[in-house]
């Protein structure tokens, strides 16, 4: 049987969360600690929902000369915003006509 190698940290936790789960762990009738062991194991071992991937391609190809390859990540932020106000105004403006 393989011995399991363990080290002490100290994690420094919002109180909302530590309370709840201390609270978790007394309804379990399990430790803090294994309710901490067991959220990290999940975390790292199930793919989960929510979380973005970081992009290993890029989404689209861009045309050499393209404009868009000047932008900077914030300008194109700015850029994508702007079009989704423009698109929210205009949903909003077709409601009241």
């Amino acid at each position: 049987m393989q011995e399991t190698i363990t080290m002490r940290i100290t994690l420094d936790l919002p109180d909302d969360i530590l309370r709840r789960a201390k609270i978790a762990a007394v309804e379990r009738g399990t430790s803090l600690r294994q309710i901490v062991i067991d959220a990290l194991r999940r975390e790292i071992e199930e793919p989960s929902q929510g979380h973005r991937k970081r992009l290993t391609s890029h989404p689209i190809k861009l045309a050499a000369d393209s404009p868009l390859r000047t932008l900077s990540p914030e300008e194109v932020k700015r850029l994508d915003t702007e079009g989704d106000m423009e698109a929210e105004m205009a949903r909003l403006n077709a409601i009241h006509r």
